[in-house]
């Protein structure tokens, strides 16, 4: 079965070439991951292009030099959060830049542990997963994917779930990595933003799932997609000297101008 695009046109342009120009412009020159610094886990933003397309092209940039049979992408659900997590339904997704496959094995092997059975129109609506198909299908067109969307952004469930992709990836036998994404503060002025992002980011360099989750529940930080933030943080503790670097952070605001009501950005990388 395959998933159609549903945001062509509107997050990101619909055709090929117009996305394969904006994506060689923002990645020209950047730099790239280092010998030592082999991926785990990616974290990049799903807003439009226009906005955060530079901060995420620049993340899977830093790692096109790396080789990867799968990207399994941890995503938000923005049409609900009653379920914990859940495999998406399709075999295939489409994109301006071509089709993507699901990894089978990988997701028969997550299906074998509790996933949670959700109306088929929350994956096929979810932009925070559409928004990486052709950024993914530009820099890795040959790898496989295996989006999980998550509902319930709790420590508990982050914890299960990274227990449960560790032993996936693991019994898999493949390379894979963790994409997480998400946005991070929404709609308070720049400054407040970026205290705010600059919370969240310590947080996530120290590797520190406890306290992120802590200035969460106390509003001093946000994300939308803080449950894969939280479930990268939690398989990252599960892997020896396991460190996080950021690649870029940015802000609607230097876009449009608009300073006070601005949605903040953040590629970071973590590694070993």
């Amino acid at each position: 079965m395959l998933r159609k695009t549903a945001h062509a046109g509107s997050f990101y342009p619909r055709f090929a070439d117009q996305i394969t120009r904006q994506i060689q412009s923002w990645s020209a020159g950047q730099p790239q991951a280092k010998a030592n610094e082999r991926c785990l886990g990616l974290i990049v933003p799903h807003a439009g292009y226009v906005y955060s397309g530079a901060c995420a092209a620049r993340a899977f940039h830093y790692i096109a030099g790396q080789d990867f049979d799968s990207l399994l992408i941890l995503h938000p659900s923005h049409h609900g959060s009653h379920f914990d997590w859940s495999l998406s339904p399709f075999e295939q997704y489409d994109s301006p830049l071509g089709k993507l496959d699901l990894d089978l094995r990988l997701a028969e092997l997550l299906s074998r542990h509790s996933s949670s059975a959700v109306d088929r129109h929350y994956h096929e609506q979810e932009h925070s997963l559409e928004i990486q198909l052709p950024l993914i299908k530009h820099f890795f067109p040959e790898a496989r994917i295996c989006p999980v969307m998550i509902g319930r952004p709790y420590p508990e469930v982050a914890q299960n779930l990274a227990r449960v992709l560790s032993e996936a990836i693991s019994a898999s036998g493949q390379n894979v990595a963790i994409i997480v994404s998400t946005d991070l503060s929404h709609y308070h002025n720049s400054d407040r933003a970026e205290q705010m992002d600059g919370l969240i980011t310590r947080y996530i360099m120290s590797l520190d799932p406890d306290a992120l989750w802590q200035s969460v529940i106390s509003k001093r930080c946000e994300a939308c997609g803080i449950g894969g933030v939280l479930t990268l943080l939690c398989y990252a503790s599960l892997v020896p000297d396991a460190q996080a670097k950021v690649i870029h952070y940015t802000h609607s605001g230097k876009v449009s101008g608009d300073n006070q009501q601005v949605v903040g950005y953040l590629s970071a990388l973590v590694y070993h």
